[in-house]
């Protein structure tokens, strides 16, 4: 790995930030398109102030950039014929309540908890709330909660071809700006991102969230490990699907502004993030014949390449720098 210097990108000229209207210092970067392959170069400016990164230049047709056949969040089929069980629902009792403390440890030997358990009890939902996922997909994680016993399941994304019902699993294709009702727990998993205007997003979740609830949104974290060490080949930055790349600042400016409060910041960077970033600053795009993602085996990473990135992950994990992070915003 090496250290990238990232050079300011001059064609464009610099505007005032979207997020808190600096003028001053804001410097503008050239990315590629590498998730697809296409290439293509966009133009995003980086905040002086806030650290905020923003598309400047968002296509007229962004439905191009998510194909259904190809992107990541839409290529598998839900399986829905697993239903929660007894010794399921014990375990999660246990897993996220402490519930049946003697039985759920014992069925939790050897078991890997997975990262929703942590969400779920950080934000103490109950198996009935209505839980709202924003940029579901194919709909995986709402399964997911379901098999563990969560019943009251919705997912919306403005990107699917249409509207999917799988038994207590309602999934729409809407977005935000179209959804009504009140939920108990909000989820954006990655899609905040993906989001202009986010001001006027958080506002319409305000809505959304009932009193005294949280929304969760899991998102990149501009300025940490991978963009000091690659710059514009940095995999988050994801141009032209992510429009906003935000910084803490940036988040608990926006969250107070729409009436939140950020209560919790949990950094949960990806290691394969860092294999990405490494592959791109090599020309090497993510559906390439060499790329980790196609084939480990021609990728030429060896797996004590792997556990170095792992190493440095769960470090930026320690140390607050990782590419990703989950902000707790509570409505009062």
């Amino acid at each position: 790995m090496f250290k990238f210097v990232a050079e300011p990108f001059a064609r464009m000229n610099p505007t005032a930030c979207k997020i808190c209207n600096n003028t001053q210092n804001n410097t503008l970067h050239r990315v590629r398109e590498m998730q697809l392959g296409l290439r293509e170069f966009f133009t995003y400016q980086q905040c002086g102030n806030c650290g905020c990164m923003q598309l400047m230049d968002i296509p007229a047709d962004l439905g191009k950039y998510y194909p259904n056949d190809g992107y990541y969040s839409f290529n598998r089929e839900l399986d829905i014929r697993e239903k929660p069980d007894t010794l399921r629902k014990l375990k999660s009792d246990y897993l996220i309540y402490g519930r049946h403390k003697l039985l759920g440890r014992l069925l939790s030997i050897g078991y890997t908890v997975p990262d929703y358990y942590h969400w779920i009890r950080n934000a103490g939902v109950q198996y009935n709330d209505a839980i709202l996922d924003v940029g579901t997909g194919n709909g995986s994680l709402l399964l997911n909660l379901f098999r563990i016993g969560f019943t009251n399941l919705t997912g919306i994304d403005p990107f699917i071809e249409k509207d999917h019902q799988y038994g207590a699993i309602n999934i729409y294709r809407k977005s935000i700006f179209e959804t009504e009702g009140q939920y108990d727990f909000i989820m954006l998993h990655h899609a905040f991102e993906h989001m202009d205007e986010p001001l006027n997003v958080l506002q319409q979740l305000f809505k959304l969230l009932k009193r005294g609830k949280y929304l969760l949104i899991r998102t990149p974290v501009m300025g940490g490990y991978g963009w000091d060490t690659y710059g514009v080949n940095w995999m988050d930055l994801d141009a032209p699907r992510h429009i906003y790349i935000h910084t803490q600042d940036s988040m608990r400016l926006l969250a107070g502004q729409a009436g939140f409060e950020l209560r919790k910041t949990v950094f949960d960077g990806n290691y394969m993030s860092l294999i990405g970033s490494d592959q791109y600053a090599k020309d090497i795009a993510l559906p390439d014949p060499r790329s980790y993602m196609v084939d480990k085996s021609a990728s030429g990473y060896r797996e004590s390449d792997i556990e170095h990135f792992k190493k440095i992950n769960r470090q930026n994990d320690l140390d607050q720098r990782s590419d990703q992070a989950a902000f707790y915003l509570y409505k009062s």
